[in-house]
């Protein structure tokens, strides 16, 4: 029994020291888009191993990522890069890595600003070869019927004039579109033109929006 147990904690004390010299074998190739220095490694069965290289936020003990790149160890291409205005959790899970985006949208109590799953990237081998798949999280928190019509009201309210309060109901809008108001829909189309002309960072704001929306319909 005790030539049992010796045998079984020398193999996982093998398998241990051998994922650490993979985890130390691993170094971030050269890029223009992150600092070249590893995070973390995550593990594949087929013996294969995903670099992240970046920088990890730790928000109130929640751990995720900004400006990072993801490579195969070994490899000098990088998977792909995501930049400094996006943040995600990166985790793996049934030998799947997954990359999160998250969002602020006001889809919380009252119209809060709350952190949603927003995109979803899916890696994982098929052989040695590394796949990928891509979806919008339709489970995404959604308003009421109640909700929609404080909306619709607060936007049919309004005159000219863009300010940040002017594109926070553009963002209640989009939700509202995608809760499956079709009048919303139409309101978020009209909000390009109705109060004024779209410039600068407003304009980057209903953007990324609208292509948001472009996607939800798409996926």
């Amino acid at each position: 029994m005790n030539n049992i147990l010796f045998i079984t904690f020398t193999f996982l004390t093998l398998n241990l020291t051998y994922s650490q010299l993979n985890n130390e074998n691993c170094e971030c190739v050269k890029n223009t888009y992150t600092e070249e220095k590893v995070d973390t490694v995550f593990n594949f069965t087929n013996g294969k191993n995903i670099v992240l290289c970046g920088y990890r936020n730790n928000e109130s003990g929640l751990i995720n990522y900004s400006e990072f790149v993801l490579y195969v160890c070994g490899e000098q291409e990088i998977i792909d890069f995501w930049v400094a205005q996006q943040t995600c959790n990166v985790n793996m899970k049934n030998d799947t890595l997954y990359v999160e985006e998250l969002i602020n949208l006001p889809n919380g109590k009252n119209f809060k600003l709350e952190k949603n799953v927003w995109g979803i990237e899916k890696y994982y081998f098929e052989s040695d070869k590394l796949d990928k798949i891509y979806r919008i999280n339709k489970d995404i928190k959604k308003y009421n019927n109640n909700e929609i019509d404080i909306v619709l009201k607060e936007f049919e309210s309004k005159t000219k004039g863009l300010d940040d309060d002017m594109m926070e109901l553009a963002n209640k809008l989009f939700i509202c579109a995608i809760s499956g108001s079709k009048i919303a829909m139409q309101y978020f189309i009209d909000f390009e033109t109705k109060f004024g002309i779209l410039d600068g960072a407003f304009r980057e704001e209903y953007s990324d929006l609208k292509a948001m929306l472009d996607g939800w319909n798409k996926y």
